[in-house]
């Protein structure tokens, strides 16, 4: 008969051989996915990097190919255009952004505080999310067309001046970011909704139990555990809002007067319009870089915090 440490001891070989199986398996059944991100997406990326040091232009169906060395990019920050896009695109990030994290939370707090309508609340919030670009496009032209929007149709109907909304430089900025807003909030929305449900009650029960009221609750219990998430979800929504194209192209196509003129819908005219693809491919190479320093700054504020917190920890145990 064994004795308990040779049993416990049977125990841990077989949970090792089992981990180590199980890690085996993980690892190779992510190497067909590896492959294809590589050959695919890596290929392409390779084949833009290349475009953006070349000047390109078809002959007889082919693409001919001249070096080009800097051009594209010095090209890029003389264009106007090109500035003012980047500009566009940083106002519509920011708000779009701030928008969606303030009221992604709010409504997070709200459906976990809730009871009776908890279930109802998150299907109805995540709603917008799945519904197509397209179609959300066609619900606000129906909501903000000059002829035969539902807004002009209640304002006229209380005897107060109709708007152009979308006909305006500024009403049309605002119109695609109240788009986006209403668009993608339930991402955030979910992502924070998890992140609060995933709140230690321990910690919120003692802190009601020495009179905290709810506010400091939120203030010094959930929202510094909640910002590890709200970060997460600032630069997926970033990312995203750097991405956006098609409310935007089917609402405003750009205008008026190039007002709602975003990088994606700059860089798409570049190339399928002026056929100028060693530009737009610089274009698209800057903007990754630009993105990627922001989230690389981003990071590493996050990782030099983190120590500092972690330092001071370790000094006030000592």
């Amino acid at each position: 008969m064994r004795s308990p440490a040779c049993a416990a001891k049977v125990r841990d070989d077989m949970a090792l051989t089992f981990w180590r199986r199980s890690s085996v398996f993980a690892k190779t059944t992510t190497l067909p996915f590896l492959f294809l991100i590589v050959g695919v997406g890596g290929y392409s990326w390779a084949q833009v990097v290349l475009m953006a040091f070349s000047h390109l232009r078809i002959e007889a169906g082919e693409f001919v190919w001249q070096p080009a060395g800097l051009a594209n990019f010095r090209e890029i920050l003389a264009n106007e255009l090109a500035m003012y896009s980047l500009a566009v695109t940083a106002l519509f990030v920011v708000a779009t952004v701030v928008l969606s994290i303030v009221l992604g939370l709010v409504l997070a707090l709200l459906v976990q505080r809730s009871r009776r309508l908890n279930r109802i609340s998150q299907v109805v919030l995540l709603w917008p999310a799945i519904v197509a670009p397209v179609v959300v496009s066609l619900i606000w032209l129906l909501i903000l067309s000059p002829n035969i929007g539902v807004l002009n149709k209640l304002l006229d109907t209380v005897r107060l001046p109709t708007q152009d909304w979308l006909g305006t430089e500024v009403g049309a900025i605002v119109a695609i970011i109240i788009v986006d807003v209403w668009h993608w909030t339930p991402v955030a929305f979910l992502l924070l909704y998890t992140a609060l449900c995933a709140v230690d009650e321990e910690a919120i029960e003692a802190a009601r139990c020495d009179g905290a009221n709810e506010w400091q609750v939120i203030r010094y219990i959930k929202f510094p555990m909640l910002v590890p998430a709200i970060i997460g979800t600032v630069f997926i929504r970033a990312i995203m809002g750097v991405k956006a194209f098609d409310e935007m192209y089917l609402l405003t196509a750009g205008g008026p007067n190039g007002a709602t003129t975003l990088v994606s819908l700059h860089i798409r005219d570049v190339f399928f319009d002026q056929l100028n693809y060693g530009y737009g491919s610089a274009f698209s190479v800057l903007l990754v870089a630009l993105m990627s320093l922001v989230i690389g700054a981003g990071m590493l504020v996050r990782h030099l915090r983190a120590i500092r917190r972690f330092s001071a920890t370790r000094e006030v145990e000592a």
